[in-house]
């Protein structure tokens, strides 16, 4: 092999570890946003639940009605918060893909060229 052939691939061994590298941090994130996303519904989901059991005789009239609609705006923005970490750790799984399938394509080009060199 000549000397610009073993560059070509010590630089591409040296791109393909740190990439790798980033992707599993990229897969891990995304996991870890999926777990923390269910522990955040889970706690806000007996939060609601246990101020929504608050027996309406401890509110009444225009107070029961504002309580009611500040625990369905807790409940809406809650599932607003749960939607919105679903498409964070979509997105980094997607573009961890994507990253991934584009970096294996461009190590293959420089290849192609460190070969004709």
């Amino acid at each position: 092999m000549r000397r610009n052939q073993t560059e070509v691939v010590t630089v591409q061994l040296d791109m393909a570890n740190r990439l790798s590298t980033d992707f599993d941090l990229m897969h891990s994130v995304a996991a870890t946003t999926d777990a923390r996303n269910e522990e955040i519904r889970a706690m806000l989901q007996a939060f609601i639940g246990r101020m929504g059991s608050v027996p309406s005789s401890v509110w009444g009239g225009l107070a029961a009605v504002r309580f009611k609609d500040v625990l369905d705006r807790w409940n809406a923005e809650s599932m607003r918060l749960y939607r919105v970490l679903q498409t964070i750790a979509e997105t980094i799984r997607h573009n961890e893909v994507a990253l991934r399938e584009a970096g294996e394509n461009h190590a293959r080009h420089v290849a192609a060229a460190g070969g004709n060199l």
